[in-house]
């Protein structure tokens, strides 16, 4: 007998590899396999579901791993002893018992190879003994060797819905019954896998040996996430065979062969771009495209026609060399500003490096008006002056360098880049055809693009009755995006009464602005379908701040999906202005921590922090509760695994939660042990202290953050940042502060990120935090509810409406709540909508509370319904 076989006798324990596996009963499984023990059986399926956690609860259920042979497949010893054919008689030599062979991962095999395993099979159940194999659909040669053989298929081995039920809340099973969860989530390996388990499922998935068609059809699917089996054949051939083999064996694919789409899970693309980094030459070889580059470039121009652009970005920025990065982002900016993919569009920039972006004037066009999106007018006003000033650009990318000059900056260079502007119009401006010199179709710098803003800035600039002499409207012929940027132009003027029409021309000026409404909300309609335009979105804004101005008379409000569709791409862009300065200003301070760490090599002050802020070289420490527990020291996240214990996270809300004041000791350890013994809970109490510390110290083994004196501990608030201490400020601004127009949109879109949720919804068992999070929730509805009233008396009807919204989707036990949605409705003129909601709080306090409406609300909905409109 080998050595290799003596060794995989399990005599009472877990096979190594699988002594600390977490392990999920599946009894019904089990049970089919007991059914069936005078036959082999064989798990079929791609790695991640299960096979070798089911194999381990037969063994340990039926054998108690006594009288069980795992034996290793991978391993060229089994081969070896394949070809040997010593197989059986080793075994049965070994152990003269019945007993169970289990054949992990069958590697393929070759006929003659498949052939002699299958007659071992045979002969080990005709001595008595029983059979497990498992295998991936690509090694499965065994249906015609084995023809009573019992096969569990991947699509078998997918959760059934007791056990996805097993693992969800109480509110997920009533949002989402188990019986809408599709195949996708329904995989062992990411349903009961550890964090992250998408990155290890997918390399698993692509490392089977498998053909290149099949790999290409998979890989894109992967890749897109969700289309049509038509979408995957434009990348390669995908044939009705080839779908069915990856319906049948590959359920997570998601492949509906009636309908003829697909819907895999929405893996991250970092971890799909990684999965298929290794295979991507072969892919591409067996493609439709030339080139690992061509083929990476068409999977992303097929998100970015799916709206997915900051997944194309990431997948660009993984499976591509830096010059194909360098002509699709170059040639895809345009789009990608479209789709508000600003950040990661940034990101990829910077990925290629100064020396390949220098090169190239459009990319460094792209990238300014990137950085003027991101609010960064420092960074943007240099390279605009750059890329303007660059004789060998072609004329369009100097036009719009310069108009970005023109829009953002102030003094001579503003001066110089009009002066260049008029320059590069040339005789355009007089009604001559443009030259065709330096047109390039397709491009942002197209004729049609940028000659018409450039025409509509001189105009703002040179003519002081633009919008009565219709400059703002004539512009027959333009690109769409341009004629879009235009009307934002023109009506940011409107709104900050710059628009200079006499008197004498108010017609003109009225009938002027009339167009560019009708521009908007032609473009806001036909941009419905499409969850994202910048530009479009940017237009729809500019209309409102001018209807909010009252220059456009008492005109309908923009319909609930247009709202809509502005509210999400401003939440967007606020989103990654936000993301973009955290980075920035994390940047400054690691830089400032070098300087002082290393003073003599930033002697001339690059480094040193911005003027007003303070260099440390402790990094901050970030705590966020609402949403659940999330810490930071400085851009690190600190792991989640030091923080398993429930104590230490809820010892860390508590310090957080006293807003750095000093917590005494024995009410802390009360809070935390409330019927524990004093002395043993300040034992326990001593104990997470440690692990706190130890959570939150640094390389050195130093936790400059925990401050513990004789009778009492806090968190050194100088070093501390929270979404605790911004959730107080918000509330305050709310209740009292005069944000403006756009301090409102920002106030709303920080609460609808950051305060979404409750605070550490998580901790159930603590009553200091439980009443912490109720306290949150009021002091929230409150503030809402003061904000919405706030508006509605400054005649801000629509504003109000958001905020009343908000306030009652937090709470709708509140009748205040109602009553300021009420108000604002009615203000807003929605009627209908404020007796619906009326009745939505009648009903809730006269069933769950058995009590009518107060007068208050009483009085509003009778203002409503006696309301008489006057007769002509």
């Amino acid at each position: 007998m080998t050595g290799f076989l003596e060794q995989s006798a399990c005599k009472g324990r877990r096979p190594n590899h699988l002594a600390s596996r977490r392990h999920y009963p599946r009894p019904d499984l089990i049970a089919r396999l007991l059914r069936e023990r005078h036959v082999a059986r064989f798990l079929v399926a791609p790695e991640g579901f299960g096979k070798s956690g089911l194999a381990m609860e037969y063994s340990d259920t039926v054998f108690s791993f006594e009288h069980v042979f795992w034996i290793n497949g991978r391993s060229p010893c089994f081969l070896r002893d394949l070809d040997r054919g010593i197989i059986v008689s080793s075994l049965t030599m070994a152990d003269e018992e019945p007993f169970l062979v289990v054949v992990e991962d069958v590697p393929p095999l070759d006929a003659a190879r498949a052939a002699s395993l299958s007659a071992a099979f045979d002969d080990l159940l005709g001595r008595g003994c029983e059979v497990l194999a498992t295998c991936t659909p690509s090694c499965d040669a065994y249906g015609p060797l084995q023809h009573d053989r019992l096969k569990l298929s991947a699509v078998e081995l997918l959760l059934s819905d007791v056990e996805v039920d097993a693992g969800r809340s109480v509110d997920d099973r009533a949002a989402r019954p188990a019986s809408a969860v599709p195949p996708a989530e329904r995989i062992p390996a990411l349903v009961w896998g550890p964090s992250g388990a998408e990155a290890a499922f997918l390399d698993g998935a692509l490392r089977e040996e498998l053909p290149a068609d099949v790999l290409l059809a998979m890989s894109t699917m992967l890749v897109l996430g969700r289309g049509s089996v038509l979408d995957v054949d434009a990348f390669g051939p995908c044939g009705d065979d080839l779908v069915a083999l990856m319906a049948s064996s590959y359920p997570y694919l998601g492949i509906d062969r009636r309908g003829e789409r697909f819907e895999a899970p929405d893996f991250p693309a970092s971890a799909v771009a990684r999965a298929v980094a290794g295979k991507i030459d072969a892919l591409a070889a067996r493609s439709r495209f030339a080139g690992r580059d061509a083929l990476a470039g068409r999977w992303a121009d097929a998100l970015v026609a799916r709206a997915r652009c900051e997944r194309a970005c990431e997948l660009v920025g993984v499976l591509c060399s830096r010059g194909a990065r360098a002509t699709w982002l170059t040639e895809r900016s345009r789009a990608l500003m479209k789709g508000v993919c600003v950040l990661p569009a940034h990101e990829l920039y910077a990925s290629l490096g100064q020396a390949a972006s220098l090169a190239n004037p459009r990319l460094e066009l792209g990238e300014a008006a990137r950085l003027a999106a991101l609010g960064d007018t420092t960074g943007a006003l240099g390279l605009a002056r750059r890329v303007a000033l660059d004789l060998s650009a072609p004329d369009g990318v100097r036009a719009l360098a310069a108009l970005v000059v023109v829009r953002r900056g102030k003094g001579p260079s503003r001066k110089r880049a009009c002066e260049e502007l008029a320059r590069l119009a040339g005789p355009q401006r007089g009604g001559t055809e443009p030259s065709t010199k330096n047109r390039d179709e397709g491009r942002a710098s197209d004729a049609a693009f940028w000659r018409p803003l450039v025409q509509t800035q001189l105009t703002l600039l040179d003519d002081p009755s633009w919008l009565a002499h219709g400059a703002a409207c004539r512009m027959e012929g333009a690109d769409e995006d341009a004629r879009a940027l235009a009307a934002v132009w023109a009506l940011d003027e409107v709104a900050e009464g710059r628009e200079g029409a006499r008197s004498d021309e108010a017609s003109e000026r009225a009938a002027a602005l009339v167009r560019l409404e009708t521009f908007v909300r032609s473009r806001l309609a036909e941009a419905g379908d499409r969850p994202r335009d910048l530009f479009v979105a940017a237009a729809g804004l500019a209309l409102e701040r001018v209807r909010e101005r009252g220059a456009l008379g008492p005109i309908e409000p923009l319909g609930a999906s247009e709202a809509l569709m502005l509210h999400r791409v401003e939440m967007e862009l606020f989103s990654q202005r936000r993301s973009f300065e955290r980075a920035a200003r994390e940047r400054e301070e690691r830089r400032a921590e070098r300087a002082a760490a290393r003073p003599d090599e930033y002697l001339d002050g690059r480094y040193l922090p911005e003027k007003g802020r303070s260099a440390t070289i402790v990094p901050l420490l970030t705590v966020n509760l609402f949403g659940g527990l999330d810490v930071r020291i400085g851009d690190t996240p600190v792991d989640p695994r030091r923080f398993r214990r429930q104590k230490v996270k809820t010892l860390l809300a508590l310090l957080v939660l006293n807003r750095g004041r000093e917590f005494p000791r024995d009410r802390l350890v009360r809070i935390l042990w409330p019927e524990s013994e004093i002395e043993t809970a300040r034992k326990n109490f001593y104990s997470i202290w440690s692990y706190l510390r130890s959570a939150l110290s640094g390389p050195s083994g130093t936790c400059p953050y925990l401050v513990r004196q004789q009778n009492g501990c806090r968190l050194d608030e100088r070093l501390l940042n929270t979404d605790v201490a911004r959730f107080d400020a918000v509330c305050r601004m709310l209740l009292f502060g005069q944000p403006g127009a756009d301090g409102w949109a920002q106030l709303y879109a920080e609460i609808d990120d950051a305060f979404a949720d409750d605070l550490m919804p998580s901790e159930q068992d603590n009553e200091f935090v439980v009443q912490a999070r109720r306290e949150c929730r009021v002091q929230l509805v409150d503030a809402l509810v003061a904000a919405a009233d706030r508006l509605v008396e400054s005649d801000d009807a629509q504003e109000g409406l958001w905020f009343a919204r908000a306030a009652l989707r937090r709470d709708r036990t509140r009748e205040d709540a109602y009553t300021a949605l009420m108000r604002a409705q009615i203000a807003a003129g929605q009627r209908t909508a404020a007796l619906e909601t009326y009745f939505s709080c009648r009903r809730f306090l006269t069933s769950e509370l058995g009590i009518d409406p107060s007068l208050k609300t009483m009085a509003l909905y009778r203002s409503i319904i006696e309301t008489e409109e006057p007769l002509d």
